[in-house]
This record gives structure tokens, C-alpha cells and sequence, in this order.
């Protein structure tokens, strides 16, 4: 059975959206690298969540994340040459750039914007509607040229970009809420596990990073009701951090945060 059948439409729909499920089902079922090849070319916008914060990736980074990580379990290499990347946007700058971006233009040049923006919505985005303000903020942006992108070589040993290895630093470099868990990588630390009203994952996209991050969803799927108390306590919080910080050991570095160091 030619298993492409189940993402292949995915793929190719004019939903941006779907787009990134597709690149999820090409990933389950372990699809020809041809078929996700395109979407390295594909700068349509998705908005994510990461730590709290909503983001604007394009469809490519997803794609190219995938493709990074079929070829870090093979070991033989990057095959595909240099690739054009940028930093994820964070919805309120995209908005902020677009909205004084279209007052600098007279009348006719806003309307002639907003409608070519308009078609690549209906085309090649197919935002939800909770997203289409943002995704069409930054559709606005690339259709006024406001969107620096970089071509970049994929390092042979790491399989990652230079933008890439400089964003997953950058991510985790401002202090956290105590008590905390810390996940260490060989590089530093990868992500950490906190309570902020409710529980924080607030992990680096590292491949380390994403499988911490699949390992604490699994982990609060399995036991709901203990990470959405009502009322915890101090001592509870402690409890649970020291319990993740021993499933976690088994596969990941880290360390319980008691004073802020």
C-alpha cells in the first residue's frame, strides 16, 4: 500500500495549516523526502504557542525541522544543500510592523496591498479565524518586502542551521520562576518545567527540547488531575517537579531549582 495516501493532500492544501498536519502524518508514516521537499520553498504563516507566547513560523521551518530530524536518525548527512530560514515573529510585532507599514502608503497603493494579501489568505494560508489577524499581518509584511530571510548551510554533524543554534540560546536565556525543573543538554539547557498560575513547558525547539516537550505532554496526559489542582500547595509543586525530574533521568539531565540560582 503506497502510504503516501494518508498525508500526500495534506501536503498540497491551501491551508497552511493542513500544510504543517501533513508534515505531522509525513513524519508517522515515514514519507519520501520528495513529497515534503516543496514546502522548504514555503514562507505561508502559522501561528504556535511557545512558552505562553503566540509566534508566527512559516510552513518551510516546519518543514525543514522535519527533514533535520529523518536525517539526524539516519546519520548520513544533510543531502539538500543550503536552505532559506528566518526567526519566528511574535504576533503583536507583526501586527505593530503591518499596521505602520500600511499607514506610510497613500490610498491606492494600501488597496492594491490588501488585496494581493487578500488572495495569498484565501490561496495559500486558510487561517483560522483566531489567526487570520496575525497571519494577515505577516502576509502584509512579505508583500511589502519587510520579511528578512537568510540562506543558510545545515552544519553535516548537528544538522541545524546557524539562525537555528543561535534561536534555541536565545530562548532560554532570561531567569525562571522558582522552584523550577532545569533539563540539560550537552550545550546547556534545553528547557525548563514551572508553575506560573498553571504549569509552564517552556522548552528550546533543540531536538533535545521537542523530545522533552513530547515527554511532558505524554506525562500530564497521563495524570491530569494532579497538574490542574486548584489550590496547590508549595510543598505539592516541589512534589511533582521532583517526580518529573526522576521519570526525565532516564534520558534527559536536570535539576531541581529551589533558590534561584
Amino acid at each position: 500500500m503506497d502510504l503516501s495516501v494518508f498525508y500526500a493532500g495534506l501536503l498540497t492544501a491551501p491551508s497552511a495549516a493542513e500544510r504543517v498536519w501533513g508534515v505531522d502524518r509525513w513524519a508517522e508514516y515515514l514519507g519520501d523526502d520528495a513529497h515534503l521537499l516543496p514546502l522548504l520553498d514555503d514562507d505561508a504563516p502559522v501561528v504556535r504557542s511557545h512558552a505562553a507566547r503566540r509566534m508566527l513560523v512559516e510552513v518551510r521551518a516546519v518543514a525543514l525541522v522535519a527533514l533535520q530530524d529523518r536525517h539526524r536518525g539516519a546519520r548520513h548527512g544533510w543531502p539538500y544543500g543550503p536552505v532559506v530560514v528566518r526567526r519566528a515573529m511574535p504576533v503583536d510585532d507583526a501586527t505593530a510592523q503591518a499596521r505602520a507599514a500600511l499607514d506610510t502608503l497613500d490610498p491606492a497603493e494600501r488597496d492594491g496591498v490588501t488585496d494581493r494579501v487578500a488572495a495569498t489568505l484565501a490561496e495559500r494560508v486558510g487561517p483560522p479565524p483566531g489567526d487570520a489577524d496575525a497571519c494577515r499581518a505577516y502576509c502584509t509584511l512579505l508583500a511589502l518586502g519587510l520579511v528578512p530571510h537568510e540562506v543558510q548551510e545545515v552544519d553535516p554533524a548537528t544538522l541545524l542551521t546557524p539562525l537555528q543554534v543561535a534561536v534555541h540560546r536565545s530562548q532560554l536565556v532570561s531567569p525562571r520562576p522558582v522552584p523550577h525543573l532545569r533539563f540539560d543538554g550537552p550545550d546547556g539547557p534545553v528547557g525548563y518545567l514551572y508553575r506560573e498560575a498553571t504549569w509552564v513547558h517552556d522548552l528550546d525547539e533543540s531536538p533535545l527540547g521537542r523530545d522533552v516537550a513530547r515527554f511532558l505532554e505524554g506525562l500530564f496526559a497521563a495524570d491530569r488531575p494532579r497538574w490542574t489542582a486548584a489550590t496547590p500547595s508549595a510543598a505539592d509543586d516541589l512534589a511533582h517537579l521532583r517526580d518529573v525530574a526522576t521519570s526525565a533521568a532516564r534520558f534527559c539531565g536536570c535539576t531541581v531549582v529551589t533558590d534561584g540560582a
